[in-house]
């Protein structure tokens, strides 16, 4: 009696046992989610922080990739815009051109016009060079009122005293004409209180003849004349020579210094 009662308890615990078990099993198949669903914490933040690190990843790769594109077509722009001023300065330079030839040509006719008027000045001015063999002929006719003298004193009437005279005072009537007594040309035209109007003429290899007492003259500075050709006119006596009477106030220089006149002109 007793084995049986031993029997029949250990069956009865082995079948509680199994029920036990199985039941427990049912519970947990119907209490828990699948293993997909089901993740350690670990895993999840794991999880989350790859998530988190790969759109981090994308954004950056996009910007990235934003940038390079953004550099690469600044290079290209700046690339392109190079050509596109030397295409602008090539048509700039295409475009002035022309004008540029324009210019020059207009600047050489210029220089070959003045290096033929200068060669045909040259041409038609006539060679300066006076010496003492230069056959000179009287500016004016008239009778000598004061002879040359630098080494004594004359006597000047409107003055009424003795002094050096470094020219010839010839008598002429007012209004007469007044000859180039030589080749020149005109190195000035002065107002001097005692000879009045004066013209000074270069005559080459250092010489110069000066003309005053003048009027109404028919050159002017930087003029060539020839032998003979009219200066101007006799005017009036300036009030140095009022008791003289008009006539040609007449000099020459060699250098600079004064030199007699009649020794160069005719007898």
């Amino acid at each position: 009696m007793t084995k049986n009662k031993i029997a029949k308890y250990i069956a009865n615990t082995a079948l509680l046992a199994v029920i036990a078990a199985a039941g427990i099993g049912a519970y947990q198949l119907g209490t828990s989610r699948p293993e997909q669903e089901i993740q350690d914490p670990v895993e999840m933040e794991t999880e989350e922080e790859f998530m988190v690190d790969a759109g981090t990843d994308q954004v950056e790769a996009d910007m990235e990739n934003t940038i390079e594109n953004n550099s690469a077509q600044r290079e290209e722009e700046v690339i392109e815009k190079p050509e596109e001023e030397t295409d602008s300065a090539e048509n700039t330079q295409e475009q002035t051109a022309p004008y540029q030839e324009a210019q020059e040509n207009t600047g050489a006719e210029q220089d070959e016009e003045e290096n033929t008027e200068t060669a045909a000045g040259a041409v038609s001015a006539p060679s300066l060079s006076f010496s003492e063999e230069t056959q000179m002929e009287w500016p004016v006719n008239g009778n000598i009122l004061l002879d040359y003298n630098m080494d004594q004193t004359i006597y000047f009437p409107t003055l009424d005293q003795y002094k050096l005279n470094p020219a010839i005072a010839v008598q002429a009537v007012e209004g007469a004409p007044v000859l180039a007594s030589v080749p020149g040309t005109v190195y000035s035209i002065e107002e001097n209180a005692q000879t009045g109007t004066t013209v000074t003429m270069e005559l080459g290899s250092g010489y110069q003849a000066v003309y005053g007492q003048l009027k109404d003259l028919a050159v002017e500075e930087g003029q060539t004349v020839e032998k003979g050709d009219v200066i101007g006119y006799i005017a009036a006596p300036t009030k140095y020579y009022s008791e003289e009477g008009s006539n040609l106030y007449f000099a020459m220089k060699k250098d600079g210094e004064p030199v007699d006149p009649i020794a160069y002109l005719p007898e």
